[in-house]
């Protein structure tokens, strides 16, 4: 901390950081006891807006409930059926449809002495019933049937009354006594309907307000009826209790509203606040703008670049503008970059060592089974995948005749016909043994790589190198075995184990020939 502080640039630095942090500082405070409680009553003040509309949409579907029940309620033919007057009229109007027409779960009607006259809805299972009385299969109905004489025991009078149900199932319900129009008469019973608060029908209420609103039935409680939480920056959601029937019940309206208000008034404080902090970090960096251009700019770039050499596969090219400098940092940059190219050098001419072949220059074992697994690994590459296992034909015989110099001037030519036959087409040859050879053939099937099996023991034929004393010919030959990748053969090693087997079937059948590890276990020989 002491050496940082000896630095003039640093202190000066320090002390603008440090006015700069209490102007920000000062900002933040003044938002958060000022101008925060101000946008946030706001906000209240919205969101009782927003549930007062869902709250006024509420009472306007209770209204339309209520002029469905008196339309029905003062019909004279609903005043004649509960007179026993018209008993055409269950057939023509107390079916399932009127049910599903008007999106109802119940209707009752009671006679003049408020007895059950005739029940239709659906039970707690779903299935439809339409009865005289609370005869079965009607008799569901008995608890809604005691429900509406404690309320018509307390005086209703002869207005319709509605409600909004919590229990057994959010609802609404209506009921209004039934009238004849055609002249004034006492009232002929009642009638009631309850109407289920769907999913469907909640949904056509959001469409209706615009708000992301959900009804729920919850247990009447003392104390506030409305609650507001601001679950995200930019959501809240608000919540009122509105009473509901039977005593004890509360239908719950929980409205997910935008913070819109809060947002576009906290955007135009940020806007300020952010005008403020530019204003005081430009002073910042017009007084350390000549540091920064001259030093602290290059050298931030030369550790990028540094840093980038370990982060990147490829050697990145240094900028231009470090190298081309004709100070310090540029005489630093060109020696790096000189090191740098040296180093390259010596791990290139490492690298060509340790995973090629010294004598032959093909792909060594260690290379071979690196690209292997990678191979296997790819993505697509299931069951598309073939080696081949390489042995020339009696080489100790060759050795021994011609000397080990001809023997590895043999090896060359046949790694050198196999770069040629093999190598353009994307396969990888390895000399992975003294006389052997594997190759590696990606995407390659069992067929397509006993194709290319044949053209390259034709094309090692074809180069008539002198072997006088092999028992197979006068020529130098060689033995493959074929494998690729199937059920039983999903590693490199298994597929190599099973090549090698193909292998030494293709020496035991005589030599000079290609053989195929087959799923069954059968080697399936192929003819020169």
């Amino acid at each position: 901390m002491t050496s940082l502080l000896n630095s003039l640039h640093n202190r000066f630095l320090l002390s603008l950081c440090t006015v700069l942090c209490l102007a920000l500082l000062s900002q933040v405070l003044i938002a958060r006891y000022q101008i925060m409680p101000i946008l946030l009553k706001d906000e209240e003040t919205f969101a009782n807006t927003e549930i007062d509309r869902v709250e006024r949409a509420l009472g306007a579907e209770l209204n339309h409930m209520r002029r469905v029940v008196e339309d029905w309620a003062y019909w004279d033919d609903t005043y004649d059926f509960v007179q026993g007057l018209l008993p055409q009229y269950v057939d023509s109007n107390l079916h399932e449809g009127i049910l599903e027409t008007l999106e109802l779960k119940m209707m009752i009607l009671l006679d003049a002495n408020n007895e059950p006259y005739w029940v239709m809805g659906y039970d707690a299972q779903g299935e439809f019933a339409s009865c005289p009385g609370i005869m079965p299969p009607c008799d569901w109905a008995n608890a809604s049937i005691a429900f509406l004489r404690r309320h018509i025991a307390h005086e209703l009078g002869e207005a319709t009354h509605t409600w909004l149900l919590g229990a057994p199932v959010l609802a609404m319900a209506g009921l209004s006594p039934i009238h004849e129009r055609r002249q004034a008469s006492p009232a002929g019973g009642w009638l009631a309907m309850v109407r289920p608060l769907s999913e469907p029908w909640i949904a056509q209420l959001r469409d209706t307000t615009g708000i992301e609103l959900e009804l729920n039935s919850v247990q009447a409680q003392e104390g506030s009826v409305q609650a507001l939480e601001r679950t995200s920056p930019t959501h809240m959601t608000a919540s009122r209790l509105i009473p509901a029937l039977p005593p004890g019940h509360a239908v719950r309206i929980d409205a997910l509203l935008p913070r819109q208000l809060y947002q576009a008034s906290l955007e135009t404080f940020r806007f300020a606040l952010y005008w403020t902090s530019g204003v005081l970090i430009a002073t910042l960096l017009i007084v350390l703008w000549l540091l920064e251009r001259m030093v602290l700019a290059p050298l931030r770039q030369f550790a990028r670049y540094t840093q980038r050499l370990h982060q990147e596969m490829a050697t990145p090219v240094m900028p231009e503008s470090l190298a081309a400098r004709r100070d310090e940092i540029g005489t630093l940059a060109r020696e790096f970059r000189r090191l740098l190219k040296h180093q390259q050098q010596q791990s290139a001419q490492l690298l060509e060592l340790t995973l090629h072949d010294p004598l032959t220059g093909v792909a060594n074992r260690r290379l071979f089974d690196e690209r292997f697994g990678e191979v296997l690994k790819r993505p697509g590459q299931h069951q598309r995948t073939a080696a081949m296992m390489i042995d020339i034909d009696h080489f100790k015989l060759y050795n021994d005749h011609y000397g080990h110099q001809a023997g590895d001037a043999c090896l060359m030519a046949l790694a050198q016909c196999m770069e040629q036959q093999l190598s353009n087409q994307g396969f990888l040859v390895a000399r992975t043994g003294g006389e052997e050879f594997s190759v590696l053939l990606p995407d390659s099937s069992l067929d397509t790589a006993l194709t290319h099996a044949r053209q390259l023991l034709q094309a090692v034929n074809d180069l008539e190198l002198p072997h006088e004393y092999s028992p197979t010919g006068s020529i130098v030959t060689v033995s493959i075995g074929v494998a690729a990748q199937q059920a039983d053969l999903m590693t490199p090693g298994d597929i190599m184990r099973a090549a090698d087997q193909a292998m030494y079937q293709a020496k035991s059948g005589g030599r000079n020939r290609v053989e195929a590890y087959r799923t069954s276990g059968q080697l399936s020989p192929i003819d020169r």
